[in-house]
């Protein structure tokens, strides 16, 4: 006869069942909760930062009998994991965790004040457990090869190798981002590993990004050096990644035009925050990275047969028909454009492709919306900074491609009665030039209409 007011459970947690005691199936149960230890019944939704610990016990639970037959105990799927976290996740968090990480500035909060980083922060990638000994691999490449190819300069070059490392170590954000531009160099070299170094780069890419987010508001004289150098980084990184993304899935006109875009907005930011703590930084470790050459370098003859051909593009936009405040606008901006090309050919001036890439940018702020609507004007402005991209691409791995594939999709977009100031842009390069190629270079020339 069965004994009033007992209702027999069949769904009671394992710890309860192997101590022979009543449980009441909360969530956790009460037995669990009071003695401290995890509940089977709780189970783990994969956002928690420590999956539910295994239960040490192999006591079997309460088996029952039937007339007829026995059944074994039903099994109850079990979430092996370690007592505490390895220290790897706790060194280098995983790009899941990474992902699922909050912050005030998150892409997802309502006013994002950083929105030219949050655009370079990918969700998609993931990457393999044991990426802490990937890093490693990251970081022999970076000191053996990766930190040559910033910059033809040996002094900046040895910067890169020995101080860059050591304050990263103080700076985890500029470590992140040496990961990231590291990677990315492998991805660059091994086609057959592409995927999962690009998505080694992301990785690192997204902590550095985040980190520096968090930073830029509270920038110091300890850390502007730092921030200075991943900015630097950063910039350099993302034309890659870029560039690696489209060579995979392939682009259309107007995303890449789009994607060149991002990284304007990108540079333009930058420059805005850190343009003030330039003092601090020439006091600093990274002091190189706005100091010059001691001696004269080779020219750059293309920057000059681009100023040598300014007046020509200038004749032609004065003979299109657009509102007057655009043309004024446009006009002023290419004869703008001879300063800084003079400053680019400074007989001294160190890195002087790179530093027109970054410069051009800043100084085609008032057409960014222009550009983004797909202005004629401000397009004519973009085809002319194809030139410099193609100045860049024999010294610079990162800037491989770009300029045939925003001139071609400049080509795209535009009508064909602007095809002739397009003519214009199509300076091949210097003999001097091409006999300075990389053995891994390959070029190809943007194919325009009746070319």
């Amino acid at each position: 006869m069965p004994r009033l007011g007992h209702k027999k459970s069949r769904n009671g947690c394992r710890q309860c069942k192997a101590r022979h005691v009543k449980c009441d199936e909360s969530k956790p149960c009460s037995n669990c909760a009071r003695h401290g230890v995890q509940c089977s019944l709780v189970t783990w939704d994969g956002n928690s930062p420590v999956p539910p610990q295994p239960i040490t016990s192999n006591a079997p639970g309460p088996r029952r009998v039937t007339k007829k037959t026995s059944e074994k105990p039903r099994k109850v799927p079990s979430h092996p994991a370690p007592a505490t976290l390895p220290i790897e996740y706790v060194l280098n968090p995983s790009p899941a965790a990474a992902i699922g990480t909050s912050d005030s500035g998150s892409p997802h909060s309502s006013a994002d004040p950083f929105p030219y980083l949050t655009k370079f922060v990918n969700k998609g990638d993931t990457i393999q457990p044991n990426y802490w000994v990937r890093d490693l691999e990251l970081m022999h490449h970076w000191t053996t090869e990766a930190y040559i190819t910033l910059t033809p300069r040996e002094n900046v070059q040895q910067m890169w190798c020995i101080v860059a490392p050591k304050q990263a170590i103080l700076h985890h954000f500029l470590m992140h981002e040496i990961l990231a531009y590291s990677a990315l160099h492998l991805a660059y070299l091994q086609p057959d590993q592409r995927r999962p170094f690009y998505a080694l780069g992301i990785h690192h890419q997204d902590l550095a990004l985040r980190a520096m987010r968090k930073m830029i508001p509270n920038m110091t004289a300890e850390n502007a050096g730092a921030l200075f150098a991943t900015a630097s980084l950063v910039t350099v990184s993302v034309f890659a990644s870029t560039e690696l993304e489209a060579q995979h899935s392939g682009s259309s006109s107007n995303s890449t035009i789009e994607d060149l875009l991002d990284i304007f907005a990108l540079i333009q930011g930058i420059d805005t925050i850190l343009s003030s703590s330039s003092s601090i930084v020439n006091e600093g470790p990274f002091a190189l990275l706005l100091g010059n050459h001691t001696t004269e370098v080779r020219p750059q003859p293309i920057f000059q047969d681009l100023v040598d051909r300014l007046p020509a593009f200038s004749s032609i936009i004065e003979c299109k028909t657009f509102d007057a405040n655009t043309k004024k606008q446009t006009l002023d901006l290419i004869s703008s454009l001879k300063s800084i090309f003079d400053w680019a050919m400074a007989p001294r001036r160190a890195d002087r492709e790179l530093g027109l890439v970054f410069i051009w940018p800043i100084k085609l702020t008032s057409h960014t919306e222009l550009l983004r609507t797909g202005h004629p004007a401000a397009l004519v402005l973009l085809a002319l900074y194809t030139v410099v991209l193609r100045a860049a691409e024999p010294f610079y791995w990162f800037m491989e491609g770009w300029a045939d594939r925003v001139l071609n999709a400049i080509v795209d977009i535009l009508e064909p009665h602007w095809h002739d100031v397009l003519q214009l842009i199509k300076a091949p390069l210097a003999p001097q030039e091409q006999q300075q190629l990389p053995s891994h270079h390959s070029y190809q020339n943007a194919q325009l209409p009746g070319s």
